[in-house]
């Protein structure tokens, strides 16, 4: 194997340092914005049914994960990673403006208006966090030696859940003091000021060294070179068909807070509630699966995530009581607040340093498509009720984690040819 540092040690606490905090900053006004517990009752508040709840699924992952392979094209060129990320982390913040203003402005006297500009500015939102976010992971790995990766993945995610806790309160008690659309519109404000800290904070990161790079190429050789990484690395492969059942798996996150709002006959002020349980859930699932990850591998760190998915889409088809429906969003948020960094630190081990960005791109871009199964489920909610969707959840993380442990092998036990990344290079 080779062996290599992209950084002296000077800076690395640091850089850890910040992007504990920053990391802290932006999922906590993520979590304000939840898209599995705030976005869907906001939806639903303007007047969108469960379809507009399943195509909400849609354009949250499907907007994220679709440009990602386009951006690891440029990423893979770029000797410094922190100028790429810092400008388009400002613009995506400035999208976090507009949506507020939009709530508070128009969703008032015209839902129905409100409603299509919510989902044309979040799309925006998300395609923007999708260009930005390989080279993110690719700057972020760089600056983390890989023994360290995961505990630090976890404290920055345990950080992040421990401030989104007091958001989540905050939360609560914005949408049972204020009326709508005020309430959304502040929720949103919220968000966009501590999403903008963290960028902020994301400037005062110290890139040491220029990154290993591939020259610019066109379009043709570098679908060329994607081509070749699926053809030539059955690991990978392997890999991204076990991926594939984990994401439709999570296809029920969305449905989970209409569920309760229409079965339970719940008031928005439990959004709230929800999320903040779902909060201590991530704090809870990015310490465990971090431990897990340093100490056997992400493999298995992955397994962990996985069935929590697999109980809570349990929990949620037996739960008899909205009280009880409280397990689903701590189960929800052990899953949040590790899988997609878990798949991204196993899939950096996958690569070479060179190719970083490109398989992480890839990997989101050849998933991506599988959230269009978003629709489907609206429609399945809507003709057979939200139980017969749980139940395809179950369904399909079952088949994902059998694959985990039958065909997927962890990186850092393999002997490859290529060399592989093991010490934050």
């Amino acid at each position: 194997m080779q062996i290599t540092s992209e950084t002296s040690g000077k800076y690395d606490y640091h850089n850890a340092l910040i992007n504990i905090v920053e990391g802290g900053l932006w999922v906590a006004g993520a979590t304000l914005i939840s898209s599995q517990t705030v976005l869907p009752a906001l939806v639903v508040r303007l007047g969108g049914g469960n379809v507009a709840v399943g195509a909400l699924g849609v354009v949250t992952w499907l907007g994220f994960f679709l440009p990602q392979v386009f951006a690891s094209r440029y990423g893979q060129t770029l000797e410094w990673k922190k100028p790429w990320v810092v400008r388009f982390g400002f613009l995506q913040r400035f999208v976090l403006l507009l949506l507020g203003s939009v709530v508070l402005f128009v969703g008032g006297d015209f839902p129905s208006v409100a409603l299509v500009l919510f989902f044309v500015l979040y799309s925006a939102n998300q395609v923007i966090t999708g260009v930005t976010s390989p080279v993110w992971y690719d700057f972020y790995a760089k600056l983390t030696p890989l023994s360290r990766r995961g505990r630090t993945t976890g404290i920055r995610s345990s950080v992040a859940g421990g401030v989104s806790f007091f958001g989540g309160l905050l939360l609560t008690w914005l949408l049972g003091m204020f009326l709508f659309p005020t309430n959304y519109a502040i929720v949103f404000f919220i968000a966009f000021v501590l999403q903008l800290g963290s960028v902020l904070l994301q400037t005062k990161l110290v890139e040491e060294f220029p990154s290993r790079i591939i020259a610019r190429q066109s379009l043709d050789a570098y679908a060329n070179q994607l081509r070749e990484v699926l053809w030539k690395d059955v690991y990978f492969r392997k890999f991204l068909g076990a991926a594939v059942f984990l994401i439709l798996a999570t296809t029920s996150m969305g449905f989970f807070t209409a569920y309760a709002l229409s079965q339970f006959h719940a008031s928005e002020t439990l959004v709230g509630g929800f999320t903040v349980t779902m909060v201590v859930g991530q704090i809870v699932g990015a310490l465990l699966n971090g431990f897990l990850a340093d100490r056997f591998g992400n493999q298995r760190a992955l397994i962990s995530a996985a069935c929590a998915m697999l109980c809570a889409n349990i929990a949620a088809f037996v739960v008899p009581s909205v009280g009880w429906f409280q397990a689903v969003f701590f189960l929800t948020g052990m899953n949040l607040g590790s899988e997609l960094m878990i798949r991204y630190n196993l899939v950096a081990e996958f690569s070479s340093v060179e190719q970083r960005s490109t398989y992480i791109g890839l990997m989101n871009t050849m998933l991506a498509p599988l959230y269009l199964f978003g629709i489907v489920a609206g429609w399945i909610s809507d003709a057979f009720g939200y139980q017969a969707l749980f139940a395809f959840s179950m369904l399909f993380s079952c088949v994902g984690i059998v694959l985990l442990l039958t065909r997927v092998q962890e990186p850092r036990q393999l002997s490859r040819t290529q060399p592989v990344s093991r010490d934050g290079s």
